[in-house]
C-alpha cells in the first residue's frame, strides 16, 4: 500500500507500507529515498544508523491507490490534480507454452 505524507498543501514523502495499515502507527519505506521510517501519531522517525526524528508534524494526505500508483515523479507531478487517475497496471499475459500443468 502507498501513502502520501506531508503537511496540508505540501506533499513530501511517498511511502510504501507492507504491514497491516494502522493510521496512527506504521513502518514505511520512502519511494525514491532509500530510507526507512516509522510514522507515529503525526511524527516521523527516520531509521538509519540510529533513530532520528526532527521533521515537522506530518499528516497522511492521501491513501488512494488510483492517485498514488506509478512512478515517483509522475505521482508528485499529478498530486494536486484531484481528478487524476493513474493508468491501471498492465496485465501480465504469459505465453501459452508456459502452461505445463505442473501442480505446485
Amino acid at each position: 500500500m502507498r501513502l502520501m505524507l506531508g503537511t496540508p498543501g505540501s506533499p513530501s514523502l511517498l511511502v510504501d507500507i507492507e504491514q497491516e495499515y494502522n493510521p496512527t502507527h506504521f513502518d514505511f519505506w520512502v519511494v525514491n529515498g532509500a530510507w526507512k521510517g516509522t510514522y507515529t501519531n503525526g511524527h516521523v522517525t527516520v531509521w538509519h544508523w540510529e533513530p532520528w526524528s526532527e521533521l515537522s508534524k506530518t499528516e497522511i494526505l492521501c491513501d488512494s491507490p488510483d492517485r498514488l500508483r506509478g512512478g515517483y515523479q509522475e505521482v508528485f507531478d499529478n498530486f494536486n490534480n484531484l481528478d487524476y487517475v493513474a493508468p491501471a497496471p498492465k496485465q501480465l499475459i504469459l505465453p501459452e507454452d508456459w502452461d505445463d500443468d505442473i501442480a505446485f
